[in-house]
């Protein structure tokens, strides 16, 4: 197949973008597709950096470092002479990945979508080829303003085998486990979240105190996180004291944005859970909730953007505040999108059926697994994959001149 450039975080970055960059791309090197990655390797530029890594088949990886996006274009149409790119493929928000439009190739954006899609992502967009939402949300958005043969929705993928159930010994060792490192009872009512802490979309702080009125001394919260982040997120450790809940919630004992956990630990702590508990204003797709459902933790999440259809039928559904009450137009979103607010009396009253109804947890634990398994298998997700690269490639022909066409 055509050599791509597929731009993002580096796969070899452990956030969101950078696992997904990893996993479906070296899934695609894999299957016989040219495939380079371009991507930042933190906020220092390094010059000249190439990587090279390897995929599970024992296929090269080459990974190339993007410097600042005032000259990303023209590196990028450098690595395009020099690895015969034939299209890129950029994964990140819209905002973030503007300087596409500057290229004169074909571009495919792989793109979240949190809210009602606006003018000004349609701006952002507004030389790409084709736009890939990965949630039923985000394409129904796009398709109010694109026609179908500019769209496509390709969900996000799960290692449905790395991330299953625990067996009942699996289920008593992480038990045995969270009592050791963290004080956690065997037969406590175990939440559990992950989520950055990087600015207020998460809304960990209220999901903290929230939780906190759950009248049960039982009940425990774990959230995945970087809890102490001055400067771009909050001081989760000095709100836990707030809340008089340092016996009651949990952080990791390791910055996970210095020591990201391990897929089986993040399987132990999931599958140790009865209940994944979300709290956003928005997700494009939510990965970790997909994860903590393949490992049959049911989830409790906001009805919005991605979170609905990964939530209704498998889950508590946690209502939002009315429209005319409050909803927010983030400043930390250059996209002027409308994000409504969860309620927290809602969250409350979930979390408090799902502690109070055992045979219900079971039920939707069920469900969850069944569900990731029948939609996010790699095995449904990377066909897609190809057959959108097989069809881009069969239209090339199309592309004579786009360069000419797009240039001012």
């Amino acid at each position: 197949m055509m050599p791509i450039g597929w731009i993002s975080a580096s796969p070899i970055a452990r956030t969101g973008y950078g696992r997904m960059t990893k996993e479906i791309g070296y899934k695609l090197v894999d299957l016989g597709v040219d495939v380079s990655f371009v991507g930042s390797f933190g906020d220092v530029v390094i010059w000249g950096g190439v990587t090279e890594q390897y995929t599970p088949k024992g296929k090269k990886v080459t990974i190339l470092s993007l410097t600042r996006p005032q000259s990303a274009p023209d590196v990028i149409m450098e690595y395009a002479q020099e690895y015969g790119f034939k299209a890129v493929i950029g994964f990140m928000d819209c905002f973030g990945l503007e300087y596409l439009n500057e290229l004169p190739l074909p571009v495919i954006g792989y793109i979240p979508i949190d809210g009602p899609f606006t003018h000004k992502m349609f701006d952002y967009l507004r030389n790409y080829y084709k736009i890939v939402a990965y949630s039923k949300f985000g394409y129904s958005e796009l398709q109010k303003w694109y026609s179908p043969s500019k769209i496509d929705f390709i969900d996000h993928g799960v290692d449905t085998e790395t991330f299953k159930p625990l067996n009942k010994q699996q289920y008593d060792e992480a038990r045995e486990w969270l009592l050791k490192e963290y004080d956690i009872p065997k037969d406590a009512f175990l939440a559990v979240d992950m989520a950055a802490n990087v600015g207020p979309r998460k809304l960990l702080p209220l999901l903290m105190t929230t939780f906190s009125k759950l009248p049960y001394e039982d009940a425990h919260l774990f959230i995945f996180t970087n809890a102490y982040a001055p400067g771009q997120g909050y001081d989760l450790i000095s709100h836990r004291i707030n809340l008089k809940m340092e016996k009651r919630i949990h952080f990791p004992t390791r910055d996970p944005i210095i020591h990201p956990a391990e897929d089986e630990t993040l399987r132990k702590l999931f599958g140790a859970a009865q209940v994944f508990v979300h709290d956003a204003v928005a997700e494009g797709c939510g990965l970790p909730q997909i994860e903590a459902m393949a490992c049959g933790a049911p989830p409790i999440a906001p009805d919005n953007s991605a979170q609905t259809e990964k939530t209704k039928g498998l889950g508590w559904l946690v209502q939002n505040l009315s429209r005319d009450a409050y909803f927010e137009y983030p400043v930390y979103v250059p996209t002027l999108q409308e994000y409504p607010i969860p309620d927290q009396r809602s969250l409350l009253s979930c979390l408090e059926e799902a502690y109070n109804s055992p045979d219900l947890v079971k039920k939707y634990s069920r469900k969850a697994r069944r569900y990731v398994v029948k939609t996010h298998a790699w095995n449904k997700i990377m066909p897609q994959w190809i057959s959108l690269i097989e069809n881009l490639e069969g239209e090339m022909e199309f592309f004579k001149g786009f360069a000419e066409a797009i240039r001012p």
